[in-house]
């Protein structure tokens, strides 16, 4: 095994804003005196640590558990992570268990640099449900969510803790429609479920909201509202600007004016959006996705292997801009239609050329960057996360 290069001082440029006030806690200064490092370097080390490693230096001394503990330096290494994000890989597993007892699935995650260049971590949870009826909501933070038959389960990868959440509404006709995103100005994640209260799905649609809160080591409950969901929707919900967004579904009336049905988290008001003028076909694959902040109608079938990315320029107007077409030449024609958009990063968009590679798209020199290398041993999906000490629950 190869020894690892010492660390060189002089590689470890301070990151912006990174020192802590003189006066921070009144203490956390008198805790870095140590004679060989200076104060700053010794935060700067410890904030490109991974979680696995800073959670056992917490038992080196009161000292270092005191420092990794604090308020600033967590709210810190969180933001300086949302910076650096990796990709965890979810693959489930059907166990096979005698007739009489209940069924489980053992969920597999295997988290890894962005580029590749480095396993972080792979372990294995178990759920009692059936593998057929688990999905993954899209995410990008610091946990994952997990939906089954039996409910919600959000897990942090780096703590690799797993915490089932409050049972949800139940929901007759069986879908589980719902939407996760992260409120930076209130610091929480928001759940939002939809679930059908009508006995009969293509008849009488009464259609519920119920609102989840989860803040890191604190207990939460869903919250019906008073408002009900106008439309059936499809896929799963998209928060941009702490607003969800849902594709409208309707097997007899497919909508035109009406594609896109909105929850506004504040007002808990639902409405709606209307597609781009004169391009919408509602028999298209069209799918939303938030990059960079802004919302965005994705056509994966407009044009033969071309993918077009509308951005909503103006809310107010429902005025889209075609920002982005993406030449998908490269790939398979039943291949290109399930690629799945993850994030804007850097001038690229990431996707997920499904179980087969993670691709980046630089969009000034319109070119596709595929990493197969990635994807190796049939994993389900396929998630961008940040590592955080987030603790989905009461400690």
């Amino acid at each position: 095994m190869k020894k690892k290069p010492p660390i060189s001082t002089q590689s470890l440029r301070p990151l912006p804003s990174t020192g802590p006030p003189a006066s921070h806690d009144g203490g956390m200064s008198e805790l870095l005196t140590w004679p060989t490092l200076p104060a700053d370097l010794i935060i700067n080390i410890l904030w490109r640590l991974p979680v696995k490693s800073l959670g056992k230096f917490k038992c080196v001394s009161k000292q270092w558990l005191y420092l990794i503990t604090d308020s600033y330096f967590i709210s810190m290494y969180k933001e300086i992570r949302l910076r650096n994000p990796n990709i965890v890989l979810v693959k489930k597993t059907p166990l096979l268990r005698e007739t009489h007892m209940k069924k489980c699935t053992r969920i597999d995650l295997c988290s890894l640099n962005l580029d590749g260049s480095c396993r972080n971590d792979e372990f294995s949870l178990y759920l009692n449900d059936d593998e057929k009826n688990i999905e993954v909501l899209p995410s990008k933070w610091d946990f994952i969510c997990l939906v089954s038959e039996s409910g919600f389960y959000v897990c942090n990868p780096s703590t690799r803790v797993m915490v089932k959440l409050p049972e949800a509404s139940c929901c007759t006709s069986g879908e589980v429609n719902a939407g996760m995103g992260y409120v930076k100005e209130r610091d929480e994640y928001v759940l939002v479920h939809l679930f059908d209260r009508s006995l009969d799905i293509h008849v009488d649609y009464d259609i519920g909201c119920e609102v989840l809160r989860l803040r890191d080591g604190k207990d939460c409950q869903w919250q019906v509202v008073e408002a009900d969901c106008p439309y059936v929707v499809r896929g799963w919900g998209v928060l941009v600007k702490n607003v969800f967004y849902w594709m409208i579904w309707d097997e007899y009336n497919q909508p035109g004016d009406e594609a896109i049905v909105s929850f506004d988290l504040e007002k808990e008001e639902f409405g709606n959006v209307s597609p781009p003028e004169g391009h919408f076909d509602p028999q298209g694959a069209w799918s939303l996705v938030e990059l960079g902040g802004r919302l965005c109608l994705v056509d994966n079938a407009a044009r033969p292997l071309m993918v077009d990315i509308w951005v909503l320029n103006d809310l107010d107007n429902h005025i889209w801009v075609r920002d982005y077409s993406i030449d998908m030449n490269g790939y398979v024609s039943d291949l290109f239609k399930s690629v799945i958009l993850l994030d804007y990063r850097g001038g690229e968009i990431l996707m997920d050329a499904k179980q087969e590679s993670l691709d980046c798209y630089d969009v000034e020199k319109k070119h596709i960057k595929r990493m197969e290398h990635l994807i190796s041993g049939e994993w389900t999906w396929l998630r961008i996360y940040t590592e955080s000490f987030f603790w989905p629950g009461s400690r």
